[in-house]
């Protein structure tokens, strides 16, 4: 069934426009705080983390260190993706070297142009929540941690050490969630990338893990080592070495 013309495309009040006035601003707002955003995104994704992925095959040793804010890596690595199928969108002339923020420029110069599209709404959805995520990310709440997210909505949950402490969270979409296993989806997909080599000294995990939203202090890691419960997998310049993995086994061990 065609939508009534005389409604906005997005909110489903009475517009002229495909695109209702504070639906065509909120859209352009979105997409400059990404355009304005993503120079520090990418410059927080850019912090280096000394914990590093190990992969062996064919006799050769690749080791790499991963980036420390894995949630600003993907968030710039997604506002790309909806930057280029915006310019797509927009049958724009350009090329693959093109800045994302040039893209998100011209986009919202051309409001009226996506307005008419059938998936406006799912565009604008996208567009709040990246712009969301990438505030969250620069400036985050004192008193809260991005623990993961929610699997029903995709919303990031962000907690105080109160609520991690409780167990269990709830969304704002109604979903109740174990904290401890949305922390472990959140460590797979984006610490690990399913590698479950990535490894580092106890103050590197320490650190990667907490950028991760999980606190667990480096001299608890050198004690769990000292009581036997975590076994080194190596050592650097006399350092012992630990996988990332294990250490978060050791912390759910009890859970």
């Amino acid at each position: 069934m065609e939508r009534n013309l005389n409604t906005c495309n997005n909110c489903g009040n009475e517009s002229d426009q495909p695109l209702c006035q504070p639906c065509a601003t909120r859209l352009a707002n979105d997409l400059n705080t990404l355009r304005s955003n993503l120079p520090a995104l990418r410059e927080e994704a850019s912090r280096r983390s000394t914990v590093v992925r190990r992969e062996h095959g064919g006799g050769s040793r690749s080791v790499a260190p991963i980036p420390l804010n894995m949630g600003a890596f993907q968030l710039v690595h997604d506002i790309d993706e909806f930057a280029g199928m915006l310019g797509r969108a927009l049958n724009l002339n350009y090329n693959r070297h093109m800045p994302s923020e040039s893209l998100l420029k011209a986009a919202s110069q051309r409001i009226p142009a996506l307005a008419s599209r059938k998936d406006i709404a799912h565009l604008m959805h996208v567009a709040r929540r990246y712009a969301h995520q990438s505030v969250m990310t620069l400036t985050p709440p004192e008193d809260r941690r991005m623990v993961g997210l929610c699997p029903t909505c995709e919303r990031e949950l962000w907690c105080t050490d109160t609520e991690i402490a409780g167990q269990w969270i709830v969304c704002r979409c109604g979903e109740t969630l174990k904290v401890t296993d949305v922390q472990e989806q959140h460590l797979l997909t984006c610490a690990l990338a399913e590698n479950e080599n990535t490894q580092g000294t106890a103050s590197a995990v320490s650190k990667l893990l907490l950028a991760n939203g999980i606190k667990v202090r480096r001299q608890t890691i050198a004690q769990w080592k000292n009581r036997g419960i975590l076994v080194p997998c190596g050592w650097d310049s006399g350092k012992p070495v630990y996988r990332v993995w294990a250490v978060w086994k050791c912390i759910v061990r009890n859970s």
